[in-house]
């Protein structure tokens, strides 16, 4: 009787297959108010969402879903406010990414 119900457990604990995989994790490149997705030109950005959430309120600062640029056209100029966490999940050669970064009050990464 036990090897019944430890067979409906197991299957439960093992997940659910299948689906995309999690986005790894890959750093952006950031100077001032410019933000690199890469800086190697045989890289390809094929899209990205930049966010964050200012007053616990989500807001996209810029997303475009189908872009397909190279360096130098991977850089973005943003008005970046201090006291914030970033968060940026892009799509980089078919694969996707996601990177996050706080700018303190004093503008320090």
């Amino acid at each position: 009787m036990k090897r019944v119900a430890i067979a409906p457990l197991i299957f439960l604990l093992s997940g659910c297959p299948g689906g995309q995989p999690a986005p790894s994790q890959r750093s952006v490149f950031v100077h001032g108010n410019t933000l690199c997705f890469s800086v190697n030109k045989i890289d390809t950005l094929e899209h990205y969402n930049f966010y964050y959430y200012p007053k616990g309120h989500y807001t996209v600062i810029k997303s475009d879903n189908q872009i397909n640029a190279s360096y130098p056209n991977t850089c973005f100029k943003f008005k970046l406010k201090n006291g914030y966490q970033y968060n940026i999940y892009y799509g980089l050669n078919g694969k996707q990414y996601i990177d996050s970064f706080f700018i303190d009050h004093d503008g320090r990464l």
